[in-house]
Order: structure tokens, then C-alpha cells, then sequence
């Protein structure tokens, strides 16, 4: 019961460690749009918003699991920032860059939550049933971040 118990802890810690990436790839984004860009500020704040919620409701189920939960975002995620970090440095802070940068950041997002959907671990039917939820809302981030960015393009 205990294997299981860190098992489930390691795939629920996962999902804490890419809603951290998201708040501070969401953080950055909000910080680097220009000012008039208030929809993109708001959407981006928005995004982290939720994040931040998934993050507190997966370390409570963690610490329920008598674990400790993730407090830090992921090793890529911490890769991909410094990347984007040199990236902005070079090409600038354009609207353009930012929403397709987001575009890449939700996709990790995704495949972060399809890998636990698919994990061999026992997954209670709650965990299970909110993992595809928290999906569901990542992929309509996803889909509005393309949509802003193919919109964008057409005006751009």
C-alpha cells in the first residue's frame, strides 16, 4: 500500500511540478507583453490563477497520501526558462514570440497530464476523473493561445 501511496505521489507531484512552470511561464509572458496588450495580461494572469489552484489542491492530495509534495516546477521547465530568457534577449518581447512561446508551454503542459492519465500507477477514480478535467481546461488554454497567435499572424 505504501509503493502505491509514493506512486500516486510521484505522478500527482509531476502535475504539480508543470502547474509551477505554467504560473512562472504565465508570470513572464504577463510581464513582458507590452502595456496596451491588457487581454493578453489578463488571459495570461488568469491562466496562472488556475494553475496556482491545481497546485494547491494536487499537494493536498500528496500530503492526504502521507507525502511530501512538490514545491518547485520541473527540470525542462526550469531549462525552457532560461532558454526563453536568451530567446527574448534576441528577438524582443513582441507579442508574436510571446504567444507562440505560450503555444509550446501549453503543449508541455498537456502531454505532462496525458502521461499521468496514461501512468501504470493505480489512479483513484476522483484523481482520475480531475486529471481529465484540469486537461480539458489546459487544452482550452492551449486553443486560445493558438488562436491569438494565428490571429497575429493575419494581422501581422
Amino acid at each position: 500500500m505504501q509503493q502505491n501511496h509514493e506512486a500516486l505521489a510521484d505522478t500527482l507531484n509531476e502535475l504539480i511540478r508543470i502547474n509551477f512552470d505554467r504560473v512562472f511561464g504565465y508570470e513572464k509572458a504577463a510581464s513582458e507583453v507590452e502595456d496596451h496588450d491588457i487581454d493578453l495580461k489578463a488571459m495570461f494572469n488568469g491562466f496562472a490563477n488556475v494553475s496556482r489552484q491545481y497546485i494547491a489542491h494536487w499537494q493536498q492530495e500528496v500530503r492526504a497520501l502521507g507525502q511530501e509534495p512538490a514545491e518547485d516546477s520541473t527540470v525542462r521547465g526550469k531549462v525552457y526558462r532560461v532558454w526563453m530568457d536568451m530567446k527574448s534577449t534576441i528577438t524582443g518581447h513582441d507579442r508574436e514570440s510571446i504567444l507562440n512561446s505560450c503555444v509550446f508551454g501549453e503543449k508541455a503542459a498537456i502531454d505532462a497530464y496525458e502521461d499521468a492519465l496514461s501512468t501504470e500507477t493505480h489512479l483513484p477514480d476522483e484523481h482520475r476523473v480531475e486529471i481529465a478535467s484540469q486537461k480539458a481546461e489546459l487544452q482550452a488554454a492551449h486553443r486560445a493561445m493558438e488562436m491569438y497567435a494565428h490571429a497575429h499572424e493575419k494581422v501581422g
